[in-house]
């Protein structure tokens, strides 16, 4: 069965003129690779496909124009001639991959901008603070001027060790005050409290 089929499909291409069954051949191929590079152009799901199976394509094509020759021609010219297709083939196939590449995007350019410093945030002031009466910083150089003299003048009294003692860390206090000029609402019950133990050790040395 198989022997005659073959001879029966080897005396149909026997019969037709040799130039005739190479243009067809070459003919299928072109028109092939013409409607796959068309593709390509207009498709962009289609270019991009794998365009493996055209190289399997042409490497069948290969084949069947070795056979083509070998109806007319020697083995040597039939293999010459089916090299010089495959190459030309292959050339086409690289074509066709070189359309599937995709052009990695380039990447914008960023100027670089200076970002501003943010602004320190005020520190938030407690209730206690905000509805605390504000101090006079002119009323308060008076007191502790006034408190400075009355504190020299003690010193030159005959006082007792502790009370001495107690009177210079009066006066190094009142000091630091003095220099810092405007107080805070704590500083300020500090003066207050000075104040009142130096009005102690007046009444107590009747200065």
């Amino acid at each position: 069965m198989f022997p005659q089929l073959i001879n029966d499909l080897f005396a149909s291409l026997t019969s037709l003129p040799f130039d005739t069954l190479i243009w067809f051949v070459l003919g299928t191929y072109g028109a092939i690779f013409i409607v796959v590079f068309a593709l390509c152009l207009l498709s962009a799901r289609f270019k991009a496909l794998s365009k493996r199976p055209f190289l399997c394509f042409t490497n069948a094509y290969a084949a069947l124009v070795l056979a083509a020759f070998l109806i007319c021609c020697e083995l040597g010219q039939s293999i010459l001639a089916a090299a010089m297709f495959w190459t030309v083939g292959y050339a086409l196939y690289g074509i066709l991959c070189f359309l599937s590449v995709k052009k990695q995007p380039t990447a914008p350019v960023y100027t670089q901008q200076v970002s501003t410093m943010p602004t320190a945030v005020p520190p938030q002031r407690s209730a206690k603070a905000d509805y605390a009466p504000a101090q006079q910083p002119a009323k308060n150089s008076v007191r502790l001027e006034h408190a400075m003299t009355v504190t020299d003048k003690l010193l030159t009294k005959n006082l007792s060790k502790p009370d001495r003692q107690d009177l210079e860390k009066l006066k190094n206090t009142l000091a630091v005050l003095q220099i810092k000029g405007s107080l805070t609402p704590i500083e300020a019950e500090i003066l207050n409290d000075n104040f009142n133990a130096l009005l102690k050790l007046m009444a107590k040395y009747n200065v």
